[in-house]
C-alpha cells in the first residue's frame, strides 16, 4: 500500500520562521520533524523535534536516517537553519567568524541537502526549499558575510537542481525581504532601515505570504520549477 502521509523535515525549527512553519505545516496534516539547537515544546503527534548541532554530520546523518527507516521516504525538507553574524566592516571579519558563518550557512546546509536528497532520489520524488535573504539580493554594507554565505547556497542550490532534475527532486531558493524574527533583527536597525528604502513591498511578511510560495513548490506540479531564486518583497 502506498504511503499518502507527507513527509516533511524542516532544520532550525525550534525558534523563529522554523518554529512558525512547523506550526503551520502540521495544521496542514503533514509529519513533520523538525532540529535545532534547542528544544521545542510542542504537543502535537504530527511533530518530532531532535536537539542536534547542524553543524555535527553524524548527528546529522542519523536523525534522517532515523526518518527514513520509519516512514521508507522523506518528501520534503525546508532548509531554514542560518547564522545571522552582526554587521562588521568587510576588513574587520577575521577567520574564526568566517568559518563559523560558513560553517553553519554553507557546509551545514549543503550536508542536509546531500543527505535528504540521497533518499528523494531513490523514490523518485522530493522537493527542497533553502531560504536565501534580502540581504544577499541587496548587498548591504556590513552583510559581507551573511551575504556571501547565502549566495553560496544560491549557486550551489542551482547546481544540484540541474543533476537531480531526472529523479524529480527540485531544489529552490526562497529570499523574503522582512519576517519578524529575533534573528532578523541581528541584522542591526541601520542594515534594515537601508534596506527597507530599496524594498518594493516596505512591510514585513505575513507567514502566509511565505507558506504560499513554499507549498507552490512543494506540488507535484511544480516539479519543473527547479534552480530558481523566488524574492519576496523585492525585485533584484
Amino acid at each position: 500500500m502506498k504511503n499518502k502521509k507527507k513527509i516533511l523535515l524542516i532544520s532550525g525549527s525550534s525558534k523563529g520562521l522554523g518554529k512558525d512553519l512547523v506550526k503551520y505545516f502540521i495544521k496542514r496534516n503533514y509529519i513533520v520533524f523538525g532540529c535545532g539547537r534547542n528544544k521545542l515544546n510542542l504537543n502535537s503527534k504530527k511533530y518530532n523535534h531532535t536537539v542536534l548541532d547542524v553543524n555535527n554530520e553524524v548527528e546529522v546523518k542519523q536523525w534522517i536516517e532515523k526518518v527514513y527507516n520509519k516512514y521508507k521516504k522523506i518528501d520534503y525538507l525546508i532548509n531554514n537553519v542560518a547564522m545571522i553574524p552582526t554587521p562588521y566592516p568587510a576588513i574587520l571579519n577575521n577567520k574564526e567568524l568566517v568559518l563559523q558563518v560558513f560553517k553553519t550557512n554553507v557546509v551545514s546546509q549543503i550536508n542536509l541537502i546531500n543527505e535528504v536528497s540521497k533518499k528523494m532520489v531513490n523514490k523518485k520524488f522530493g522537493r527542497i526549499v533553502s531560504f536565501s535573504s534580502m540581504a544577499a539580493g541587496l548587498l548591504e554594507e556590513g552583510t559581507s558575510l551573511y551575504s556571501s554565505s547565502k549566495n553560496s547556497i544560491v549557486t550551489y542550490t542551482k547546481i544540484v537542481a540541474k543533476e537531480l532534475a531526472k529523479a524529480n527532486v527540485s531544489c529552490n531558493i526562497i529570499a523574503p525581504s522582512m519576517y519578524n524574527t529575533k534573528s532578523f533583527k541581528k541584522l542591526g536597525h541601520k542594515v534594515i532601515e537601508n534596506s527597507k528604502k530599496k524594498l518594493q513591498i516596505k512591510r514585513e511578511l505575513k507567514l502566509e505570504e511565505i507558506t504560499n510560495v513554499i507549498e507552490f513548490l512543494f506540488k507535484k506540479e511544480s516539479g519543473v520549477v527547479t534552480g530558481q531564486t523566488i524574492y519576496l518583497g523585492l525585485t533584484v
